[in-house]
């Protein structure tokens, strides 16, 4: 196939694709999901006691950040995840959060 032949078949496949959105959200978006540090006491109201993204466990005064999912991780380690992933690592559900704007 000759190169003018390539050239056009991408650019009508750039074309049926569209413009390259970003993936992960961004450091405001990832900064409204919710975090708190880790309370080994209060443990007892969650399954959850380890990040699955590291595979440690939570340890007390941790900062975590909880997902709409109610998945939750070491706010670092989901912090790195989200700026290049949209969506939970659990469960695969989109992790941006709705802003309703008041009226």
């Amino acid at each position: 196939m000759p190169e003018a032949e390539n050239y056009e078949a991408l650019l009508s496949l750039a074309e049926r694709l569209g413009e390259a959105k970003p993936r992960g959200l961004n450091k405001s978006e990832i900064d409204q999901l919710p975090s708190y540090r880790y309370k080994p006491e209060s443990s007892a109201e969650t399954d959850q006691t380890l990040c699955v993204i590291c595979m440690c466990d939570f340890e007390a005064k941790q900062n975590l950040r909880v997902l709409p999912c109610h998945h939750e991780f070491h706010a670092r380690c989901i912090d790195k995840w989200l700026k290049t992933n949209r969506t939970c690592p659990i469960c695969r559900r989109d992790s941006t959060v709705q802003i309703q704007e008041a009226d």
